[in-house]
This record gives C-alpha cells, sequence and structure tokens, in this order.
C-alpha cells in the first residue's frame, strides 16, 4: 500500500499525525537531553511511567471511569515519573550511591512493579484492557483523536516554552554559574525542563513505547549535532529530524506490518545517526 493510499484511512491519518507530533516534540527536546548527558535520566522517567500508566487504569476502572481516558493516564504516568526523578535526587543524598547507580536501581525498580500490574491486568477480566501491553514497544495505530488531540496541545506548549527559554536555557547548559550570576532563575528552568521532558514521555509512551522512548529523544539530537553549534538551530534541527522519521517509522510499521512502532523508528532514526555521522566525517 502506498502512502497515498494509506493517507486516504482515517487510523493511518490519526496514527501519522501523532506521530509526528511525538517526533517532533522528542527530537527538539532532546539537545537539552544531548547537551547535559542526561540520557539515562530520560530512560529513568519513560520506564517509571509504567507503573503509573497502570495504577491509572486500575483506579479509573474500579471506580466507573474510562481506564483508557488519555489524560488520567497521563496523570498516573507524570505521578510516578516525578517521583523517581524524586528518588534519583534523594538516594545520594542518604546514601553512598551516586547518582548513575541510583538511576539503574530506579529505572529497574519502578519498571519491575509496572510490569508486575501490567501481569494482573492481563490476568483479570477488566474492560478496555485491550492492547494494554502496545505500552512497552508502542502502537500508532490505536491513537485516537483524543491522543492526537492532548499531543497537540501539550507539545505546543512545550515548543512555544524551548522557543521563549532558549536563550537563558543555553547559559544554563552550558555555563551555569555564569547563569546564576547573571541573575537567571537555573532551578526553575532546571524544574521546568524536567516537567517538559516528563510531558513528552508519557505522551511518546502509547506510540514508542517505555522500553525505547529514551532513544526517540537521543537519537534526532545525535544526529543533527555534527551541523550545528548554536543552541536554537539544534533544537529545531533534531526536532525536524524526529518528525521526519517518525513518519517514516510509522509508515512502515502500518504498511508493511503490523508491526511495533516504536522498534520502526528507532531503527530508522538509528540508520539516520550513522548517516549523519558518516556524511560529516567525509565532508570534514
Amino acid at each position: 500500500m502506498n502512502p497515498l493510499e494509506l493517507l486516504q484511512n482515517y487510523t493511518y491519518t490519526q496514527a501519522l499525525l501523532g506521530t509526528v507530533l511525538i517526533g517532533g516534540c522528542a527530537g527538539a527536546l532532546g539537545p537539552l537531553v544531548y547537551v547535559r548527558r542526561t540520557s539515562l535520566l530520560a530512560d529513568a522517567i519513560s520506564h517509571s511511567s509504567l507503573p503509573g500508566l497502570l495504577t491509572a487504569f486500575l483506579v479509573a476502572t474500579a471506580i466507573g471511569w474510562d481506564g483508557r481516558n488519555v489524560w488520567l493516564l497521563s496523570c498516573g504516568a507524570l505521578l510516578t515519573g516525578t517521583l523517581a526523578v524524586g528518588c534519583i535526587h534523594l538516594i545520594p543524598r542518604l546514601t553512598p550511591l551516586g547518582q548513575t547507580t541510583a538511576m539503574a536501581a530506579t529505572l529497574t525498580t519502578f519498571f519491575s512493579v509496572g510490569m508486575l500490574l501490567m501481569q494482573y491486568i492481563s490476568r483479570r477480566p477488566l474492560p478496555g484492557k485491550a492492547g494494554i501491553q502496545d505500552y512497552l514497544l508502542g502502537n500508532a495505530s490505536t491513537l485516537t483523536r483524543a491522543d492526537v488531540r492532548s499531543t497537540l496541545i501539550i507539545g505546543g506548549c512545550v515548543l512555544l516554552f524551548l522557543f521563549l527559554i532558549h536563550t537563558r536555557q543555553a547559559a544554563v547548559t552550558f555555563d551555569s554559574s555564569f547563569a546564576q550570576v547573571a541573575g537567571i532563575r537555573t532551578s526553575f528552568l532546571n524544574t521546568a525542563s524536567f516537567f517538559a521532558l516528563t510531558a513528552i514521555t508519557v505522551l511518546g509512551v502509547k506510540v514508542v513505547g517505555v522500553v525505547l522512548m529514551v532513544a526517540v529523544v537521543i537519537s534526532p539530537a545525535a544526529a543533527a549535532r555534527p551541523w550545528t553549534t548554536r543552541l536554537l538551530p539544534f533544537i529545531a534541527l533534531s526536532g525536524f529530524l524526529g518528525a521526519a522519521t517518525a513518519a517514516l517509522g510509522c509508515y512502515v510499521s502500518i504498511a508493511h506490518g503490523p508491526l511495533p512502532t516504536g522498534p520502526v523508528i528507532v531503527l530508522v532514526q538509528a540508520a539516520l545517526v550513522t548517516i549523519s555521522l558518516l556524511s560529516r566525517k567525509l565532508a570534514s
């Protein structure tokens, strides 16, 4: 099936819109994670969102609400993502463990809880549980109009936030001491950037899955980095590459599948990173 035929299909159109939005927003946030070398933090957030999603589903189902409501699931994932980051910052202060060890321990603990909850849900006759396992590797074909709408709203807010604070963010990212002397509220920017990353990660889990979400954040930035040295062009190019590779991955996963969307998008992005690095090496 060619792309023009797929564009006439409602399910594919919804999947494409949602995937492009997620890929673009995740790619735009990637430079902040890449430059600060906090990719493991993004990985911890994505993995820790799984128990929050599933707990929100169970609570909503128990009280008679729609267990697949995107806002409820996002709130649950945001809660556990925030809790995980709190643990990551708290463990090094209270124990001899370093932050990297704290990230690894937090990631595996939260993800293990999520897997137990998924097993529990799969064995119970709960309404709306079909396809709940897609949160592991992602399935863009399950996106609904409500998912796309919420992604558009939150993604638009994140992109606007990045545009408005990119100058101050550059100062904080490359020279935090200078930023503090200049009166820039570094703690506010760091917290806001964390919530932006968490929000996009939570939204992207349905498309890419918790296992591979960090790759969708980092890979476009890795592909864009050899071609620019300024933060705003870096963000713009990374966002564009994220959206383009997400669109191609979505097409391949649906037209030549069904295949899980997450692995296909990540493979496309891995190929792009390889081509980008080799091209830059040959050009220099």
